[in-house]
């Protein structure tokens, strides 16, 4: 006797149905509940802040617009930025964008950052702010794996149905609709442990005005914490500007994180997508 065998085609798209939205839930329930704890020291600087509320761009966002209210940058040609101060006192970080000979695009800027963002993401593992990769690779497949076992119930029950002339397109489009809901919880997942997320939470709730109206010396952690928005009408609005120019082409513009937080309750613009480690 077939599994489903009694049941209407209607019958079952409800089951379905019903099932997708309890994997739905679990996918997001489960990374947001047993990721790792992590632990919180002491207060992270601005770099730090900014890898772990948008990831790699945002850090380098945070940086560009440090160095340019500083004076060691300003406005280039057609959406660039030019070195203007290389002897300015700076992190690595910052002293490697300011050894940067000719005009300067927020990609090159992107790629000379690249290396001290894998140094800072390894930092903030040790320190039990992000995940390792090990535990980001578990955490992935925890939250895929209710698709997964609901695409083989639907599998199974299609080829029967298929195999006894019945119509089957609507359940093939929720298979579709399942697969495309896996692979987005796949691929936006969070690689911040609960302390990661609850110290950029505790910054940002701190921090509320920076995002209205930042000084000069607010401005880093302002982006850190908010992106570059924070910086429209007020003398350094060409770094989101250059943001903007960039991101359109990269992914739709905008200045959100890079990823989707699993916390429900830590940062909404989210997590620390592609911090590598």
């Amino acid at each position: 006797m077939q599994l489903f065998s009694s049941w209407t085609g209607s019958d079952f798209l409800l089951f379905y149905i019903a099932l997708l939205g309890f994997s739905t839930f679990a996918a997001w329930w489960m990374p947001a509940h047993l990721r790792s704890g992590g632990r919180r020291g002491d207060s992270a600087d601005a770099e730090s802040l900014a890898l772990l509320a948008g990831g790699r761009e945002r850090f380098a966002d945070a940086l560009l617009a440090d160095l340019y209210v500083r004076g060691g940058l300003a406005p280039g040609e057609a959406g660039t930025l030019s070195v203007t101060d290389p002897r300015l006192p700076s992190t690595p970080a910052g002293r490697a964008v300011l050894a940067f000979e000719g005009p300067l695009t927020l990609k090159e800027a992107r790629a000379l950052l690249d290396a001290h963002a894998e140094r800072l993401a390894a930092r903030l593992q040790r320190s039990g702010l992000l995940l390792r990769p090990d535990e980001v690779s578990r955490l992935r497949w925890l939250s895929v794996a209710p698709f997964a076992a609901l695409l083989m119930i639907g599998f199974y029950r299609e080829r029967a149905g298929s195999a006894l002339g019945e119509p089957t397109g609507f359940l093939v489009a929720l298979m579709g609709l399942t697969a495309v809901i896996a692979l987005i919880r796949f691929f936006m997942s969070d690689p911040r442990t609960q302390a990661g997320i609850a110290e950029v939470a505790h910054h940002k709730a701190a921090a509320q005005r920076f995002a209205r109206a930042p000084r000069a010396d607010e401005v880093s952690m302002a982006v850190a914490l908010f992106g570059t928005g924070v910086l429209v009408g007020t003398p350094w609005e060409p770094v989101h500007a250059l943001r903007q120019q960039n991101s359109s082409g990269d992914s739709g513009g905008g200045d959100s994180g890079s990823s989707t937080s699993d916390s429900g309750g830590g940062d909404g613009g989210g997590g620390c997508g592609g911090c590598g480690g």
